[in-house]
């Protein structure tokens, strides 16, 4: 699963097809979503728990720092790549059964991340080479959220479509705030607990799946399908204001995920803190994101608009990386959980108004193309990042902070020129925003 904010509860699902109008939709077979978010829930609760050992896995092999980089790149990479996939194979074959394949294949990934940390091999090359392979499996295993998208849009129509999307995003918040903190714990009594918990949350969720979750019956075009013909982009690679969005969102992914590949690493080398406790600042950044997300978010867009969030957002997060390279330095813990609580709100603000800028610039005909490549770019970010940071953190500890602080003060700058160049104003009031959004 992706690691991220709750952003997929932007309007990305595919229209409804001419062959089957909205309106002779029936409602969602009784339970669906709720099984939905259950499944969701389970798959993320997976990946949560082994986000704050994962350094750790690989440092078991004597593994280098751009190695440690390089688990978190091919996850996203394998993911990057497996998205489109599963998404037209259940266009093909049904979306139960690729749910059920998905999650199949991260119990098997999880298992052999256990098997791999667990026991005790005679050259660490290998139990290193089956850490990768844990990962590359659960990677294309995890690919499986445009499927669990494509359901909500067979089963929703128009008017309660976006109930459904935010369920995803509400489980993706709970799954990263929960899973870290838990994962933590477990791994301080033995490091392979996290990944058996992984795969035992992964199991409940396939067997919800084939036991519980009714095939849709109409199967709409998936995202994959709408934005792979490379017709699909030039529209918007037409639009500057909308293709500058696309990469103000690709170059913030790309410094968040820099400091996430690092962090746990960082506490251990500076601050001498095990898993369990860099499990509790992962778990706090995940409150914070349920927080702003699931309850600020909407009110400070209605009080200030959009835009307003979209400059705040990345200017929070530069205070933030400039914190934490602060706290190494002068060894000091409150700074660390200012520096958290900073990264955490300013990803929160920025992202989901982002997701709605692009949206009211695009063409509604487009917005699966737009997300589409908004998501890709999102997964691109999150394979490259991680190689950077880790080669960074081998020369100065700090170091992928501080970048990270300089490229999100530059996204700063960046929109606020966008800005001006679109409206001609630093503010926005309701009156403008009623204005755009028509």
């Amino acid at each position: 699963m992706s690691d991220d904010t709750l952003d997929y509860a932007s309007p990305s699902a595919p229209e409804p097809s001419a062959e089957q109008p909205e309106q002779m939709q029936q409602e969602p077979p009784k339970g669906a979503l709720l099984i939905i978010f259950m499944i969701v829930l389970a798959d993320l609760m997976g990946f949560g728990l082994i986000i704050p050992q994962l350094p750790f896995y690989a440092r078991q092999y004597a593994a280098s720092d751009f190695q440690v980089g390089l688990l978190f790149s091919a996850y996203s990479a394998c993911q990057l790549i497996a998205t489109p996939v599963l998404g037209l194979m259940s266009d093909r074959f049904g979306r139960r059964p690729v749910l059920v394949l998905s999650q199949v294949g991260s119990v098997l990934g999880f298992i052999l991340l256990a098997f791999a940390t667990h026991a005790v091999w005679v050259g660490a090359t290998l139990g290193l080479i089956l850490v990768y392979v844990s990962r590359i499996i659960d990677g294309i295993s995890g690919g499986n959220i445009s499927t669990a998208q494509a359901y909500i849009s067979d089963v929703t129509t128009k008017e309660n479509r976006a109930k459904g999307m935010g369920m995803l995003g509400a489980a993706f918040g709970i799954g990263f705030s929960i899973g870290p903190a838990v994962g933590g714990i477990l791994g301080h009594f033995d490091p392979s607990l996290p990944a058996l918990a992984s795969a035992l949350f992964c199991a409940i969720a396939a067997t919800l799946t084939y036991f519980k979750l009714p095939e849709s019956r109409n199967h709409k075009p998936t995202e994959a399908e709408v934005w792979l013909h490379p017709s699909k982009f030039l529209p918007i690679l037409r639009n500057g204001p909308l293709v500058q969005m696309q990469l103000i969102f690709f170059v913030s992914m790309g410094a968040f995920v820099m400091m996430e590949t690092v962090f746990a690493i960082y506490l251990k080398d500076t601050f001498n803190y095990e898993v369990g406790t860099v499990g509790l600042f992962f778990a706090l950044a995940g409150a914070v994101i349920i927080i702003v997300q699931g309850g600020l978010i909407g009110r400070l867009s209605k009080r200030f608009g959009d835009w307003p969030l979209v400059i705040i957002g990345p200017l929070f997060v530069t205070g933030a990386m400039v914190l934490l390279a602060e706290a190494g330095w002068r060894h000091v813990m409150p700074l660390l959980i200012v520096g958290v609580i900073l990264n955490a709100s300013g990803r929160s603000l920025q992202t989901p108004t982002l997701s709605a800028l692009i949206s009211r610039h695009s063409d509604p005909r487009q917005q699966g193309a737009v997300f589409g490549l908004f998501h890709m770019l999102g997964s691109l970010a999150r394979a490259l990042g991680p190689l950077v940071a880790g080669a960074m953190y081998t020369k100065m500890h700090a170091g992928p902070f501080l970048l990270a602080a300089t490229i999100t003060l530059g996204v700063t700058a960046w929109t606020v020129v966008l800005r001006k160049q679109l409206t001609g104003s630093l503010t926005e009031g309701p009156t403008e925003r009623d204005a755009a959004a028509a």
